[in-house]
């Protein structure tokens, strides 16, 4: 039965190595900095600080092989260097190390491509990973989350070339296969996933899922290396991180390959499945998500209150198709003098429209508007209208007629629903019993 050693074992790909080796029968022991918080069932676990080099033998004794991902520290290369040294010693056999995607395109004397070279002139059975970016970076409170979340954005520096994103949990498939079962040695492993998307891409699959709109957008290397500075980040990771966008640009992320399926005997996760499993992280929360809220609410109001005063306009100009297409297919018309005649549908109405246009001259009515409310989901407006009624018992050339009209209008996806006029309708016989 295979021993295996998970360092950063409460990390991204730590966690679920420990999961698939646990599955595949090894024993495995999970190690941490801070053993006491692991969630992990059917492991050990064991206090392991890269800078406290006295928990390394007890985290390694008896163990065949490693899972390495590399420390945060300044002199990375020389502690791991020690590390490898103190595998051998224990005569274990296997080491998987997590890199990344391009480290190999990188120049020698880069911690990235520094680490590959002492893995691979080590005299280990050792696999190097090279995964792409990581889907669980969309979330990640530290990277990426907080601005999709909140800020409605993905900030990235692509130069519009593709990421092949994989989800963590392949790229722990892939290290617990190969560690429980061999294959592999000597080998370094480009791992994506099954898609390459450029930002506008990955910024329509989120909004998918976001409820609202995600926008990508584009940062210069420039833009991005000022903003990082500005936020109190060192050199040496304003370097690094530049690397890795120019690496982006270069089309290195943009490839796809068959590694993950041809290791575990599966396809990898796309990224549709990723992001509706982490649909609700995606949302805004809090108080981001109620300015939100009461953004879009407000929009809506503007916005009905827009189409009503179209919808106006085109009726006292009497121009029905512009008229029409601020209703909805099965819009009800009702004039509230006469409730037992509603007018249904856009046909009706138009005919409707018509014959009460024909009662004043040259269809046109002069309109005011004296009071309108818009809410977002419904607008009243009261109107003093004007025109010369030439309808029926008026005297030849017509009469000067107005009245007041109160509309009550249901709005629905930018359309008109229903629409419910109140007006007094004698006004009409009044001013022509003025004129005779």
């Amino acid at each position: 039965m295979s021993r295996i050693l998970v360092i950063g074992a409460s990390g991204k790909t730590g966690r679920h190595v420990v999961a698939g080796l646990v599955s595949r029968g090894a024993t495995v022991r999970a190690a941490s900095r801070n053993p006491e918080q692991l969630d992990v069932t059917g492991a050990d676990t064991e206090r392991f600080d890269w800078h406290d080099e006295s928990t390394w033998g007890p985290a390694l004794d008896g163990v065949d092989g490693v899972y390495l991902v590399k420390p945060e520290s300044a002199d990375v290369v020389k502690v791991v260097g020690r590390f490898l040294d103190a595998v051998k010693a224990v005569r274990a056999t296997r080491l998987v190390f997590l890199s990344e995607c391009a480290a190999q395109t990188r120049p020698g004397d880069v911690t990235e491509r520094q680490m590959e070279l002492a893995v691979e002139s080590s005299d280990l059975e050792w696999t190097i990973l090279r995964p792409s970016w990581f889907m669980q970076d969309i979330v990640d409170e530290y990277f990426f989350g907080p601005m999709v979340r909140d800020d409605r954005i993905i900030v990235m520096t692509t130069g519009g070339s593709a990421t092949a994103w994989i989800d963590a949990r392949d790229i722990a498939e892939v290290a617990a296969e190969v560690l429980v079962n061999g294959g592999a040695a000597g080998q370094a492993l480009d791992l994506t996933g099954p898609d390459a998307l450029t930002l506008d891409q990955l910024a329509e699959r989120i909004t998918a899922v976001a409820d609202s709109p995600v926008t990508g957008v584009e940062e210069s290397l420039r833009e991005a290396e000022t903003r990082m500075r500005a936020d109190g980040l060192d050199e040496g990771f304003v370097a690094y991180m530049t690397r890795i966008a120019e690496s982006i640009i270069a089309g290195e992320t943009a490839t796809v390959t068959g590694e993950v399926e041809r290791v575990t005997g599966r396809p990898p996760r796309d990224i549709d499945a990723f992001l509706a499993e982490q649909a609700g992280q995606l949302r805004p929360s809090g108080k981001a998500r109620a300015e939100m809220d009461a953004e879009q609410t407000l929009q809506r109001a503007r916005d009905n209150e827009a189409l009503f005063r179209r919808l106006i306009s085109a009726w006292a100009r009497t121009d029905l198709d512009d008229l029409i297409d601020c209703f909805a297919d099965d819009m009800v018309y009702t004039d509230m003098p006469f409730p037992d005649e509603p007018v249904r549908g856009k046909a009706a109405f138009r005919e409707h429209v018509k014959r009460y246009n024909a009662l004043f001259a040259d269809g046109q009515v002069e309109v005011e508007f004296v009071t309108l409310v818009a809410t977002s989901t419904n607008v009243v407006g009261e109107l003093l209208c004007r025109a010369r009624y030439v309808g029926p018992g008026a005297p030849e050339g017509g009469v000067p007629v107005r009245w007041y009209a109160t509309l009550v209008d249901t709005v629905m996806d930018g359309r008109v629903v229903s629409e419910h006029v109140y007006f007094d309708p004698t006004a009409f016989d009044k001013a022509v019993a003025q004129a005779a």
